[in-house]
């Protein structure tokens, strides 16, 4: 797949700030579907030169917003993998940094790369997130994201980072996962996110023409469910029963 090679940031404007936004396509509701594709996230977590004071991981118990992102793209059938792939040592980019640039190009192949920094520069807004569209690669501002809605956090920048990597540009309904930051719903609570518990007034919807567009991305590869544990057991006793039975026959 030809792969279209930009930039999408999710901020709040501190002043009136003009954006073009893409008009959407179909809004047929799509609800969770079954689990068919997976997108691995290989976590890159920024520390100071000397490998302290790194950048925040999300809430304890909740690393990355895991509970969230996955809750959203369980819309599209798709599994979230986080990968914890080391840190990059660096003050400059730690705090310093203003563009997903500045860690790296645009990635091919499967999964993506995310950065995790503690502060992204910008000169007349918040930049919570940025990312690159239908590419890999993008860097998250932890230290804004945690501090959202009085420490609540801002529940969705990752997954919405992680769509424009599936190539889901801005839509303009504010109930979309996509719509841009400053014009967005932002869900304040786990239950607040679709497919809970009304379609008129969940938020983070993704609608089936976004969903289709996620699902043909070359990011993705076919989700293998690991077994259960008692899974793996009933296998065991299967097997050893299988086995007593070819003795008897001898």
């Amino acid at each position: 797949m030809r792969k279209v090679i930009t930039k999408f940031i999710e901020t709040l404007p501190r002043a009136l700030i003009a954006g073009a936004v893409l008009a959407c396509g179909s809004a047929a509701q799509v609800w969770a579907m079954p689990i068919t594709k997976q997108l691995v996230v290989n976590v890159v977590t920024v520390c100071n030169d000397a490998g302290l004071n790194c950048a925040s991981q999300g809430p304890a118990g909740n690393t990355f917003y895991e509970a969230e992102t996955d809750k959203i793209w369980a819309q599209a059938g798709i599994d979230i993998s986080f990968v914890n792939a080391g840190t990059l040592n660096s003050s400059a980019f730690l705090t310093g940094a203003s563009s997903v640039t500045d860690f790296t190009g645009p990635l091919g192949g499967t999964g993506t790369t995310m950065y995790l920094t503690s502060d992204l520069l910008c000169s007349a807004c918040t930049l919570y997130g940025e990312a690159y569209l239908n590419a890999g690669g993008l860097v998250i501002n932890m230290g804004a994201v945690n501090a959202f809605n009085a420490g609540v956090g801002r529940l969705d920048t990752i997954a919405h980072e992680l769509g424009h990597n599936l190539g889901i540009g801005h839509p303009a309904d504010a109930q979309y996962l996509m719509a841009a930051g400053s014009l967005r719903n932002i869900p304040s609570n786990l239950g607040e996110i679709c497919p809970d518990p009304d379609a008129a007034s969940c938020f983070d919807w993704l609608p089936a023409d976004q969903i289709a567009i996620a699902l043909a991305s070359d990011l993705l590869v076919d989700f293998s469910p690991v077994p259960e544990p008692m899974g793996l057991a009933l296998v065991a006793v299967a097997l050893f029963g299988l086995g007593l039975a070819r003795r008897r026959r001898a």
